[in-house]
């Protein structure tokens, strides 16, 4: 198409994301009527729908399989990650990043979670605010890029996993891990009017909590491991009431958080339980250390149970997310980049605050890749229903998303 160089870029930009406008907002609901749902999807058929849908738009796709042993291991059927890589000219790679895989829709909808229903300027779905409604902007930001001709200097990259959900052992953290990606900046989805540059840690804990068995009507005989658990449980609840006190002055971080996620036990034919499992996640703030953090609940758990004779604890770190610490300055370059379009387009100096849910940019950070955490999200999450019923984004952050990656795009990669 013919590109006339009179016309200002961001004219160009809002001139071409009006013309796909419709286009994407249809991408989105059929986006989030993709079954992502961890663990019961059938992620390869979704991996497969996804790809076909943006060779569609026009965009190639790479499809990078997790190696049999490491699905196994994680008790995962195969799926693909995907990656579209646009080369405009020589210079570095800028990655967007994203995940499709959703938590169960669960119960308590008004809608159906995965119709994409839009009433009153939002789309309501499962996974429209955690990763869906990020990547309908990332795609159409480069399209938009494609569409205008833009004299761009380096390639964007797209980086679309189905393990956010579960660590991104998987996903993005194998795929950095494997070299397959390795970017010089990143852009992960985020809120939509302002720039994340910190967000929490994540820690899942398990504890496997031995005993020994014995008949119901001799139970001294035994070793009870429910009680020598709920004993650790209700040390556990007494230290995380005292996790309040320590919140962080970031807006958005707020303070750490304990919950235990999933208990097991019980012995199914009667009798003293011999064996009790229980999982514990602990979100970790910017400034704490996580060594410090895997000691003291390992120390709790461990000390609580020893004091049971005879019960004993085997106590493992099986998920770490390392927390971003918003303390880089190639970093703060990056966003100030998207902060400057962002002031410009609501006529306000956009909030710097911090993220407290699980994202990718974590492994990107952590690798040494300058990050930032800015997508079609909301600056509060709860509001929006993450990770609950309905759970929606608004279309017009979407919209307003879209055109800030574009524009950014162009600026961070200069010819």
């Amino acid at each position: 198409m013919a590109i006339d160089m009179t016309i200002p870029l961001d004219a160009k930009i809002a001139e071409a994301l009006t013309k796909r406008r419709a286009q994407q907002f249809a991408f989105l609901k059929d986006l989030v009527s993709l079954n992502t749902q961890v663990p019961v999807a059938d992620m390869q058929k979704a991996s497969d729908k996804l790809a076909k849908m943006l060779q569609v738009l026009g965009l190639e796709v790479e499809r990078h399989t997790p190696s049999e042993d490491r699905l196994e291991a994680a008790g995962r059927q195969p799926f693909d990650n995907l990656i579209i890589r646009k080369k405009f000219g020589n210079g570095p790679i800028l990655a967007l990043v994203s995940h499709v895989d959703t938590p169960l829709a669960g119960d308590g909808w008004t809608v159906d979670p995965r119709k994409g229903h839009i009433q009153d300027g939002k789309l309501f779905g499962r996974g429209a605010v955690t990763g869906k409604g990020h990547l309908a902007a990332q795609i159409f930001a480069l399209l938009t890029l494609m569409d205008i001709g833009a004299m761009v200097g380096g390639t964007v990259e797209i980086h679309v996993s189905f393990d956010g959900e579960s660590g991104g052992a998987l996903g993005a953290r194998r795929m950095l891990a494997d070299g397959v990606v390795n970017p010089d900046f990143a852009i992960v989805g985020g809120p939509a009017r302002a720039v994340a540059y910190q967000s929490t840690g994540k820690m899942i804990m398990e504890a496997q909590v031995r005993g020994k068995t014995a008949p119901v009507n001799a139970p001294a005989e035994g070793v009870d491991a429910l009680e020598a658990a709920t004993q650790a449980l209700s040390r556990l609840y007494q230290y995380r009431g005292s996790l309040a006190a320590h919140g962080s002055k970031v807006l958005g971080i707020g303070a750490p958080t304990l919950v235990v996620e999933e208990i097991q036990g019980g012995a199914e034919s009667g009798g003293v339980p011999d064996l009790v499992t229980f999982k514990v996640d602990r979100r970790i703030l910017p400034d704490e250390d996580t060594t410090h953090v895997e000691t003291h609940l390992t120390n709790l758990i461990g000390t609580t149970i020893a004091k049971m004779e005879g019960a004993r604890a085997r106590i493992r770190r099986s998920v770490l997310i390392p927390p971003m610490g918003g303390d880089d300055e190639l970093q703060k370059q990056l966003g100030a980049m998207v902060a400057w379009h962002l002031r410009a387009k609501l006529g306000a100096e956009p909030e710097e605050v911090g993220v407290a849910y699980d994202h990718e940019g974590s492994h990107y950070a952590a690798k040494g890749i300058p990050t930032i955490l800015y997508g079609a999200g909301p600056t509060d999450s709860v509001t929006a229903g993450m990770g609950a019923a309905d759970e929606h984004v608004v279309l017009d952050d979407v919209r307003l998303a879209t055109e800030i990656l574009a524009l950014s795009l162009v600026d961070l990669l200069p010819t």
